[in-house]
């Protein structure tokens, strides 16, 4: 009953996946009377879509190589020195990757703004003037500024995924190895430890967290769509075009790119999803390996430059964040250009004035997508991953493969073409449930249960098969031994899985900004991104944006602290 209950869970998430990207393509292919293989071939024949493919790969290889090149020593000096409130110091590096793509948008913008922090010491990325425009004359390099910033975007969003994954093997390892290496002919030197120990063991971890952090700098989208206005990625490309692909007769040139730029992000990202799976699997059986064989026995004190780093990468972590808190108060005067500080901005957005919807409707809104989410998504990811680790246990890898491969398309796939299947889908086949307020959840719930299934499997994979065949020997009933042998070994990922589901539903940007454009329920994310898309004549506009995406970060942490409650001390920063 079990089996069957895990395939019909299995298909029922693989269409639900699938079935709106299909959808649309097909819609699109009718629209444009085009077969995959000419929009594939038209593709490579437009300058315009040219020129969005080799900017994404562009800034995914960049950010990927500079968040590797910045984690690592993050990383490797956390885990190997002990630190005073350890919690609190993995939460506040861990931040960056649970907080909404639009907030993060809206703190390097208030970082880069004129007369902000980095322009106030001669550094104008925005405008690019200064040693920017310099720059930018001398090399012909168009909008240097706003690249370097999207970069440094990428890389603050993504440097807690490095972390999560090197520093829990880093501080579970046993020193007692490193010593022993030293009395090898091979051991004797910095380099020959580095090739021989280090870099077997740490490289499936930096290889996973590098193909994550390449997926989501390649599908980034309010980042590229706020940080870099002059230049399109694929994600933004089809984002632009979205708005009037899809109708018959009309604009048939916006169809097009859809349609062909889908299908190329869908290649290159299913190829990294694969290499992502295989390189996590073996990375799991060596921190296996290296949990199972752990003393504790980090170096006591960390150096000055470990106390540098990690003091410099905190302070990195909270910077952007506390720019959109305190910008939020910050208003110009338009008479003289000076700036006071004032709740009048968060009076007008908690009152709607500026905008169709205040922030007490979007807060809710938001809240009802996130817990529907929860309430799917959470035993959807449960399923499978459980699903997986028995067909890995029956000694079946393949079909094992293929199923944790379908749990991850998500991953693969534009969100900004989620939510246009579902929006074309939705309107061809029963426009009358546009009156139902839980058609936005349906993309978070697509998009938030690869998560679960990365953060279940590995509990799942580690638990005993013992304590099932104990607990049935204690004479429990089949829910009983259920509950005792997995779920109460579970708790901690469940809680974690759960928190994380909701602090991505809150912050899902790229969906929601296709759907609830269309329909009546403008969540906290939409409402940011309306706000700053006002004209700035008003010196309350921003700031009232700024609100909003306070209101969001704070509900967003507060899911997270209470994932960070559930995640033993000893456990490390893994997933």
């Amino acid at each position: 009953m079990i089996v069957y209950s895990q395939w019909i869970v299995i298909i029922g998430f693989t269409l639900l996946t699938t079935l709106p990207l299909l959808y649309a393509i097909l819609r699109l292919t009718s629209v444009t009377d085009l077969t995959i293989f000419q929009a594939l071939t038209n593709f490579f024949a437009d300058d315009d879509t040219i020129s969005a493919l080799k900017f994404t790969l562009l800034e995914a290889t960049f950010s990927t190589a500079f968040t590797l090149l910045l984690g690592v020593p993050v990383a490797w000096y956390l885990g190997r020195y002990r630190w005073r409130r350890i919690r609190l110091l993995r939460a506040l590096l861990s931040i960056p990757f649970v907080t909404p793509s639009i907030v993060v948008a809206m703190g390097f913008m208030m970082l880069i703004d004129p007369g902000g922090l980095l322009d106030s010491v001669g550094i104008d990325l925005r405008l690019e003037t200064g040693i920017i425009g310099k720059l930018a004359a001398l090399t012909g390099w168009s909008n240097p500024g706003h690249f370097i910033a999207l970069i440094a975007a990428h890389v603050w969003f993504n440097l807690s995924l490095v972390m999560r994954f090197l520093e829990p093997t880093i501080a579970t390892m046993d020193r007692t190895w490193e010593e022993q290496i030293r009395f090898l002919p091979a051991g004797r030197t910095g380099f020959g430890r580095v090739k021989h120990l280090w870099f077997p063991l740490l490289a499936p971890a930096a290889l996973c967290a590098s193909c994550l952090c390449f997926i989501f700098s390649f599908s980034s989208f309010a980042l590229v769509k706020w940080l870099t206005p002059n230049q399109d990625n694929l994600e933004t490309l089809m984002a632009k075009s979205g708005g009037s692909a899809g109708i018959y007769n009309y604009r048939i040139d916006t169809s097009e790119v859809v349609l062909s730029t889908s299908l190329v992000q869908l290649l290159i990202l299913s190829v990294a999803i694969v290499l992502t799976a295989r390189i996590q699997k073996k990375h799991s059986s060596i921190h296996s390996i290296v949990a199972e064989n752990s003393h504790q026995n980090r170096d006591s004190v960390g150096n000055k430059f470990a106390i540098m780093t990690i003091t410099s990468a905190t302070c990195f972590a909270l910077l952007p964040l506390a720019l959109v808190g305190i910008s939020s108060l910050r208003i110009r005067n338009p008479r003289t250009n000076d700036y006071y500080y004032s709740t009048e901005a968060w009076i007008e957005a908690w009152q709607g004035n500026y905008s169709a919807t205040a922030i007490p409707e979007a807060m809710y809104n938001s809240l009802i997508y996130c817990i529907f989410t929860l309430i799917i998504a959470l035993p959807l990811g449960y399923m499978i991953s459980s699903a997986i680790a028995r067909l890995e246990a029956e000694n079946k890898p393949k079909t094992a493969q293929i199923v944790e491969f379908s749990s991850m398309i998500p991953l693969a796939l534009s969100a900004v073409m989620i939510g246009l299947g579902i929006l074309i889908g939705v309107l061809q086949l029963a426009p009358s449930m546009f009156s139902w307020m839980i058609i936005p959840a349906i993309p978070h719930i697509i998009i938030t249960t690869p998560f679960v299934v990365r953060i279940m499997l590995p509990a799942i994979r580690s638990l005993e098969p013992e304590y099932q065949e104990q607990a049935a020997l204690l004479g429990l009933s089949p829910l009983r031994t259920w509950w005792h042998s997995r779920i109460a070994l579970l708790r901690a990922p469940m809680v974690v899985s759960g928190a994380l589901t909701m602090a991505f539903s809150l912050g899902e940007f790229g969906a929601s900004w296709i759907l609830v454009r269309s329909g009546s329920w403008d969540s906290l994310s939409v409402l940011v991104d309306q706000l700053m898309g006002k004209p700035k004549f008003d010196p309350l506009i921003q700031p009232m944006a700024m609100a909003a995406a306070t209101t969001l970060m704070i509900l967003t942490f507060v899911l997270f602290l209470i994932a960070e409650r559930f995640r033993n001390v000893d456990e490390g920063s893994g997933f």
